[in-house]
């Protein structure tokens, strides 16, 4: 007992009452709580820590993590938002990146650097599985919350990592938060933290399904933020980790338990996940020509499951559990996420028809997908009263690969021949005449979504309607004018607003 009571008391809680959010009395050699649940007490040890201008310094005291300075400069240009240097260096926009010599301590940086966004944990996972969740149903919530509250031990460095993509996905920068000096960061040196520590987990560990989600809410926030091409770099990574870990061959579930199971729909929603993204970041490319890196599934392939039966999907029988063929398009039945799968399926035939270098068989498969693409679009809308926002991303891709087809046509150059009995010129006033209606659908869709946005700006659409928009005000400012046009004056100005606040949670004003 003398010798207990000499010891240094720790600084902090213990790593088990930190991750279960419980008040620890820093007891040694075990805190009351841990004694309590007959819980392994473990404290990590506070060492000082020395910020390094370069990552060549000498390091004089062991420590789990060591930060490097990087200027804002040195990185995509410059930012506005900083962690505040030591106060013997100049003022100067900077950003930290941990370098980790052991991966121990990713949850703890992972903590802190969600502290530093100004918001709670809580708050931003709750957000994430309320909006983006909904369109992109990758992440089993059950399988997600176990990862980070396991018995007694901290969370792993995969699943902490997810843990900062979601929150990269659901933060809104408060500007009232991001007039304080040097308590918070924005939303630019978020990205930077989470895009560099992810890359050095990567690095560390085999590829799984958390750091293999990970990546793609990462591709999919830079899609969103207007960078396809970033994203589509991203997300040819995250494929390569995702052929690795072999997530793209489907299971059977006959032999399976329920967790098993549910791991088992998880990484096929992910691998759907990823085809679905790699082709609607293509969309916004001029280059057809560039390979994808995800090969898409056989048409008799089983489609993804839908959030509901995903969050669920341990308490599901396997009998229970849908096994449709990706290439029925007429049933009725399929969920949300499936029917995004099958409208990335008619966008892979459409960017793969684009760089068919005969015209003559060009136009005529084009024309044919044209039909089918449209026949898809009107179960969609059918089954859309009451369900709108459900239905958002397969209503998105579909509508943005309509715009691909026909702004393609239009774009061919003039010349003189005929397809089908039919002049070049005729050819491209169907398709002038197909974008007209395909705009003036999405100027009447903004209308009715802009009145029910959250004033907060958050929002539960697919970020793929970002590009919707714009693909329709561009055609608005330049399709020809023939003396009138199918919508009012004010139809540009009223989409640009819509555009505005759908940005709003990706790329705001307030981006210090």
């Amino acid at each position: 007992m003398a010798a207990d009571s000499h010891r240094t008391r720790p600084k902090q809680a213990c790593l088990t009452c930190k991750t279960r959010k419980k008040k620890c009395n820093k007891g040694l050699p075990s805190c009351n709580y841990c004694i309590l649940k007959d819980l392994e007490c473990r404290y990590v040890p506070v060492t000082r820590q020395r910020v390094y201008g370069t990552p060549n310094t000498d390091i004089s005291t062991p420590t789990a993590i060591r930060r490097e300075i990087l200027t804002a400069e040195t990185i995509d240009g410059p930012t506005r938002t900083s962690i505040p240097e030591p106060a013997t260096t100049p003022r100067k926009t900077t950003l930290y990146r941990p370098v980790f010599e052991s991966l121990d301590g990713v949850h703890l940086e992972v903590q802190n650097i969600i502290r530093l966004s100004g918001e709670f944990m809580d708050d931003l996972t709750s957000r994430y599985f309320r909006n983006l969740h909904g369109n992109l149903p990758i992440i089993s919530r059950e399988r997600f919350q176990s990862s980070l509250t396991g018995m007694g031990t901290p969370p792993s460095a995969d699943s902490s990592i997810l843990l900062l993509t979601v929150c990269l996905i659901a933060y809104l920068p408060n500007p009232k938060l991001s007039q304080r000096d040097g308590d918070t960061i924005g939303r630019r040196s978020l990205y930077l933290a989470t895009k560099a520590l992810l890359a050095q987990v990567q690095g560390c560990l085999q590829p799984s399904i958390s750091l293999i989600q990970a990546s793609l809410l990462l591709a999919t926030y830079e899609y969103a933020n207007g960078r396809p091409e970033v994203a589509l770099v991203t997300i040819a990574g995250c494929a390569r980790m995702a052929y690795a870990a072999g997530i793209h061959k489907s299971k059977p579930h006959n032999m399976m338990d329920g967790d098993s199971r549910l791991e088992a729909e998880e990484a096929a929603n992910t691998w759907w996940g990823i085809v679905i993204s790699e082709r609607a970041f293509a969309c916004e490319i001029d280059d057809y020509e560039q390979p994808m890196a995800t090969i898409l599934p056989s048409g008799d392939v089983q489609l993804p499951i839908d959030r509901q039966k995903l969050d669920i999907g341990d308490l599901l029988s396997p009998d229970s559990m849908p096994n449709i063929p990706a290439s029925r398009l007429t049933i009725t039945s399929i969920g949300c996420f499936g029917r995004a799968a099958q409208a990335s399926c008619l966008l892979d035939q459409v960017l793969k028809a684009l760089v068919i270098p005969n015209l003559t068989i060009r136009l005529p498969l084009l024309e044919s997908l044209d039909r089918a693409i449209q026949s898809f679009l009107a179960d969609i809308l059918a089954l859309i009263p009451g369900k709108g926002s459900a239905y958002c991303t397969a209503l998105a891709v579909t509508v943005r690969t309509l715009f691909k087809l026909h702004e393609h046509v239009l774009s061919i150059s003039q010349q003189a021949v005929f397809v089908n009995l039919r002049s070049l010129e005729e050819w491209k006033k169907s398709s002038l005449a197909a974008l007209d209606t395909a705009t003036t659908m999405v100027n009447d869709m903004a209308k009715w979504h802009y009145s029910i946005l959250p004033l907060d700006g958050s929002n539960n659409t697919s970020p793929i309607y970002i590009y919707v928009v714009r693909a329709s005000i561009k055609h608005m400012r330049t399709r020809p004018y023939n003396g009138d046009y199918p919508w009012p004056e004010s139809s540009e100005n009223e989409l640009q607003l819509y555009l505005d606040r759908l940005q709003h949670q990706w790329v705001t004003s307030y981006d210090y």
